[in-house]
């Protein structure tokens, strides 16, 4: 049997993420001097309230924490799993899945391991783990599953993103400091993207957060145009009135594209990165 897992920084939604043979490994989101297991050991709320005044970043998940999803599908009668994670350009969370992955099929000789390196994350990564439940259900090997999704990964999966802030990007060192003080002076949001080489790049930017998501969208929509759709992603920090009015005014404009919507609050990991009121979209084509 076939099993599934990702990290948390994959943001399934529940109906995903709670099903006997996906398992999600949490990564650890460090506030100050502590860390925490995403969404295990904090509350997205905590985090935002520590966001206020602080910086925080994220981590790999723990090596103990990864084999534990090894062997628990594995205990569950799946030989044959199949291992989906953020982007290896932007963090060392695959290397450290394939590294335990490997040490775990030495002492099982009977488990067949595939790895998939998303080149996204959160809402692209959901997606290619629907696709690849969905391959399942129709009775497709692992080995096809995996080289259907390594196919998919940074050419047919994009992902948008805007961010309320600047202020984050500006201390990570993503953007100059006189850029991101400059931006956040003028009221500018930055609309985010993951490249073809799983590589976070700024792809535009609006003055406000409603111009900024229509241009997202605009940009969605310009990708997918004359393709088929196989499932979208919709996803959001934070659960203030203006945010969650521009998701549902953003889910109307997309709905058309596919019948399959994924759609969540981002996962802790996401919310330190870029704080409350993140919105992104994503599209995986046929």
């Amino acid at each position: 049997m076939l099993g599934i897992i990702c990290d948390s920084l994959g943001d399934l939604p529940v109906e995903l993420a709670e099903r006997d043979d996906v398992y999600v490994v949490p990564v650890m989101v460090v506030l100050g001097e502590k860390s925490f297991r995403d969404g295990v050991e904090i509350s997205r709320a905590e985090i935002a309230d520590f966001l206020e005044n602080n910086f925080a970043r994220t981590s790999l998940p723990s090596p103990g924490d990864v084999m534990e999803a090894f062997e628990t599908l594995y205990s569950r009668g799946y030989d044959e799993l199949l291992v989906v994670n953020l982007s290896s350009a932007l963090s060392g969370t695959h290397n450290l899945f394939k590294t335990i992955g490997e040490q775990f099929a030495s002492a099982h000789e009977s488990v067949a391991i595939e790895y998939v390196d998303s080149l996204s994350l959160s809402g692209g990564i959901a997606m290619l783990v629907y696709k690849a439940i969905s391959m399942k259900e129709m009775g497709d090997s692992l080995r096809v599953i995996s080289s259907d999704l390594r196919s998919r990964a940074g050419t047919k999966n994009f992902v948008f993103f805007v961010l309320p802030t600047l202020k984050y990007l500006k201390q990570s060192g993503r953007i100059g400091r006189l850029e991101g003080s400059v931006g956040e002076i003028l009221n500018v949001k930055p609309i985010g993207t993951i490249d073809s080489d799983g590589i976070f790049t700024l792809s535009g930017k609006a003055r406000g957060m409603k111009k900024a998501v229509e241009k997202m969208v605009d940009r969605l929509i310009d990708a997918a145009k004359g393709k088929k759709v196989l499932c979208l992603a919709l996803y959001h920090s934070g659960n203030e009135r203006d945010t969650i009015s521009l998701v549902d005014w953003a889910r109307k404009r997309i709905s058309s594209l596919s019948e399959t919507l994924l759609t969540g609050e981002l996962s802790s990991g996401i919310l330190v990165h870029g704080g409350k009121g993140i919105i992104g979209i994503g599209a995986l084509i046929a």
